[in-house]
């Protein structure tokens, strides 16, 4: 039986970056993958403006005992002519600075006085005295000072965040080339299974496995072929599998994957392709398998839904995004030294007794003194989905390793792009 690291390097092995891209307008990339690299084409701010309303002036020429006049009103979007000498101007937030200006006077420290003839405020029948000294630069936001033309807004292999979406537009960019999702198809097998909504009868559960896989598939950025769920006979077994093939990308099954007469998945995906592994030296999760249908990659995730979830987590999850194109290594480099884990204190006893590597399910939390520690879940049986929902960390455990409340460990998050989300 190989070990987790083996069989992750064998799914990592065959995950190779989609070479198909699309243009996607702005308004629908949020959450797609950047497939290359976008520059800017400007400055931005492409020119000197005022941060705040006030006056822009020559700050060599203010004197608190002196009044200056304004001989020009500068509105955002306006062209303002050069700023005349011992002059002022009244200027706007986001308004461009006028050239001979290289500093903004708060409102709040100006003193207006108007002239007895004036009938409009604001224009150049205003003089004006200060109560603070400017220093030259304040309150102006230099050309480029947010970006530099040539500058990298987002780099290839990027998930498009809200964030990015307004970077983006703020450079001018309207659309961009992102890679295209890669469909995955899947359906459950097992006769006992009903969707929610439906009465149970005796010896049925509901099938918590398809709604689950078809979230996370979606989370992820890719698009699932939800084929329901495949009675459990050969004959459909192989009908299922070969139309999922012709449909996706990838495959995915949960169920049928033991030695159990009505487990079918295990021999018809041998019949019509390969399987490189069909069990890890893991808990929760053993049977699983990895291997292809027709030369389309196959992942054949074990029944139980923790063992489902966890599997999905640790394998598919990785390969999916590095398929798609997602380059954060945070996500998809699970390395053999660390899992992919961060650093963290057990608050609990715990000795791994078998042969296999345990992923315990925990809750991460940043103690009093800063530091995270993890609590362990009460219930660790392959049974109990309510600790997927509670927990927000797997706890990988060696063979034969031990350690006490105090000691380090480490906890892989279980949020889809692999980000740990620490509860204070």
């Amino acid at each position: 039986m190989m070990t987790f690291e083996q069989g992750f390097e064998q799914v990592m092995a065959h995950a190779a970056v989609t070479s198909r891209h699309e243009l996607v307008p702005l308004d629908d990339a949020l959450g797609r993958i950047a497939a290359s690299t976008q520059y800017s084409v400007i400055d931005v701010p492409g020119y000197d403006n005022s941060a705040m309303d006030g006056y822009a002036v020559r700050s060599n020429e203010v004197a608190l005992d002196s009044s200056y006049c304004v001989s020009q009103r500068i509105a955002a979007g306006e062209a303002p002519q050069a700023l005349a000498e011992r002059s002022i101007a009244r200027i706007f937030t986001g308004a461009m600075v006028p050239s001979g200006a290289d500093a903004i006077i708060l409102q709040e420290d100006a003193v207006v006085d108007f002239n007895s003839d004036s009938h409009a405020k604001n224009k150049s029948d205003l003089n004006v005295r200060f109560t603070e000294l400017p220093r030259a630069g304040q309150h102006i936001r230099l050309s480029g000072q947010d970006i530099k033309k040539g500058a990298v807004v987002v780099e290839q292999g990027r998930r498009l965040t809200s964030g990015d979406i307004g970077l983006l537009a703020s450079v001018g960019i309207a659309e961009l080339s992102c890679y295209v999702p890669v469909k995955v198809a899947f359906f459950s097998t097992g006769d006992e299974l009903k969707n929610p909504g439906e009465t149970l009868l005796a010896g049925q559960i509901y099938n918590s496995n398809r709604y689950f896989l078809a979230a996370r598939i979606k989370e992820l950025g890719a698009i699932p072929v939800d084929l329901g769920c495949c009675p459990d006979t050969e004959a459909a077994t192989r009908e299922y599998l070969i139309s999922a093939s012709e449909q996706a990308d990838c495959i995915v099954t949960t169920g049928g994957m033991s030695v159990g007469e009505e487990d079918y998945v295990r021999q018809q995906v041998e019949s019509l392709g390969s399987i490189l592994f069909w069990k890890l030296a893991i808990k929760p999760g053993k049977p699983v398998a990895f291997g292809d249908i027709k030369g389309t990659p196959f992942f054949g995730l074990p029944g139980n839904p923790v063992s489902s979830f966890v599997t999905f987590h640790l394998l598919m999850r990785p390969w999916l995004l590095k398929t798609m194109g997602y380059a954060d290594s945070r996500a998809v480099d699970l390395s053999t030294s660390s899992l992919g884990a961060v650093a963290a204190k057990a608050t609990f006893d715990w000795h791994n007794r078998g042969k296999r590597l345990d992923f315990l399910r925990g809750l991460a939390t940043i103690n009093s003194v800063g530091e995270i520690t993890v609590d362990l879940y009460q219930n660790q049986s392959s049974g109990v989905l309510s600790s997927i929902a509670q927990c927000n960390v797997l706890i990988p455990v060696q063979p034969n390793h031990q350690w006490q409340a105090g000691d380090a460990c480490q906890v892989i998050a279980l949020s889809a792009l692999g980000e740990i989300s620490i509860i204070s």
